[in-house]
């Protein structure tokens, strides 16, 4: 079989293009895909309507050397997938007794009992073979033709990123069908705009020529710097060098290599130091807390949080003075650094971290967007006071965004200072 070349992706399902869900596949493929070398070359979504999902089938099958289908394997009416892929390829469809037996035991082992339209996802296209699906009832199904692959797999992402990555990122790679892994440098950059970031690189990369691909893909709060060599261009050890030096003239700017989330870098930086954190917010509700709590393992570094949102709590739960309540406003930089200092105190945490503000669609005192962060630490406090453009939601993501660029950064820039107070203990 040839080397993949042109994979394309087909999304089915109705959800993807009334609104009602956002296509997050594209993403988890196109950087899955990249780690072995390949990239999508399409990427198609369709309703749930049979005709169009052949039509689309027929057309991929025209023009790509690796398919990935996903949706449409469930147990209702509207999933249709699997008939029509039989349909697009002239093959039937045949009942498969250990995909049956693989359902029985799923609902057997919840205390329920299978409906008689689970029995759908038994169907399996003939020649196909089986994607075990150990967190839900649809299988996946593997289909190679003379020079091609088609891979079906389920919509849900908790049932079908587990199977990509568990079963058809290694086949394609130990049958050598993908292309030599690209010897790629990935940097993420936070608290920079796209543009800043661009400019900032600019007289590193003037040089390269067209043998480097350089990529900026902004997203919220991040900027990410994809450094690809074009095929016979740069190598291995040029690239490493050339991210090193993009990651010197970012400074403070640069997070990591790869996809790193900003939660996880700060809790690990505090687990070097053996050290706890806790967060009280008001106009984020709680957003800030959960960006820790998503991270594996926090328990050990995060101690909690309080979402004080009305003034009484602030005072009488943190313990807030009601003075600067008075005097200075529950949105100010006194405030956000006495919330920050009690919760440190109430939770018995080594650093704190502080939101408060007016997430809109009206303000106070104050502009709509306007935010007071907090920050306690072994060696100081500070506040910080931005004005965030957008929407309530949106509003409230940028908070915290910004609210953990600010710790992040605090970290970095004393980290020396902590390591002492560190070891003081």
């Amino acid at each position: 079989m040839k080397v993949i070349r042109k994979v394309e992706l087909l999304a089915i399902g109705d959800e993807l293009l009334n609104g009602q869900r956002a296509n997050s596949h594209l993403l988890y493929f196109g950087e899955k895909l990249q780690e072995i070398g390949l990239g999508l070359q399409r990427c198609t979504e369709l309703r749930d309507e049979p005709a169009e999902i052949v039509e689309g089938l027929k057309r991929a099958i025209d023009g790509s050397d690796l398919i990935l289908v996903t949706g449409g394997l469930g147990p209702t009416t509207d999933d249709y997938t699997v008939g029509c892929v039989a349909s697009a390829l002239e093959r039937p469809v045949r009942r498969n007794p250990e995909v049956e037996a693989a359902i029985r035991a799923f609902f057997k082992e919840r205390g329920k009992e299978p409906t008689e339209n689970n029995f759908k996802q038994c169907d399996i296209v003939d020649g196909a073979e089986v994607l075990p699906n150990p967190n839900g009832t649809a299988p996946g199904q593997w289909i190679e033709l003379n020079d091609q692959v088609i891979v079906l797999l389920p919509g849900p992402p908790l049932e079908m990123k587990p199977m990509f990555e568990d079963q058809v990122l290694p086949r394609l790679v130990d049958k050598g069908w993908a292309l030599s892994p690209v010897n790629s440098v990935q940097i993420r950059t936070m608290g920079i705009g796209e543009s800043k970031v661009a400019e900032m690189l600019a007289p590193l990369l003037k040089g390269s020529g067209s043998k480097l691909r350089v990529a900026y893909c902004a997203h919220l709060g991040y900027v990410d710097v994809r450094l690809s060599p074009v095929e016979g261009g740069w190598d291995e050890a040029r690239i490493r060098t050339m991210g090193e030096a993009c990651r010197e003239r970012l400074g403070e700017g640069f997070l990591g290599y790869g996809t790193p989330e900003v939660a996880a870098v700060i809790l690990q930086h505090l687990r070097g130091l053996n050290k706890s954190l806790a967060v009280a917010e008001s106009c984020t509700g709680g957003l800030l807390a959960s960006r820790f709590t998503d991270v594996p393992g926090a328990s050990k570094i995060f101690m909690g949080g309080v979402v004080c949102y009305r003034n009484q709590v602030k005072e009488n739960l943190l313990g807030v003075p009601d003075c600067i309540l008075e005097q200075h406003g529950a949105v100010s930089a006194e405030c956000a650094v006495a919330m920050a200092t009690a919760v440190a105190e109430l939770l018995e945490s080594d650093y704190a971290l502080s939101i408060t503000g007016y997430a809109g669609p009206e303000g106070g005192n104050e502009p709509a967007g306007t935010i007071y962060l907090g920050y306690h630490s072994p060696v100081g406090v500070w506040s910080r006071k931005v004005v965030l453009p957008g929407n309530r939601t949106a509003v409230r993501e940028r908070a915290v965004m910004t609210a953990l660029d600010f710790i992040r950064r605090k970290l970095e820039k004393y980290k020396i200072y902590d390591l002492l107070e560190s070891l003081k203990c």
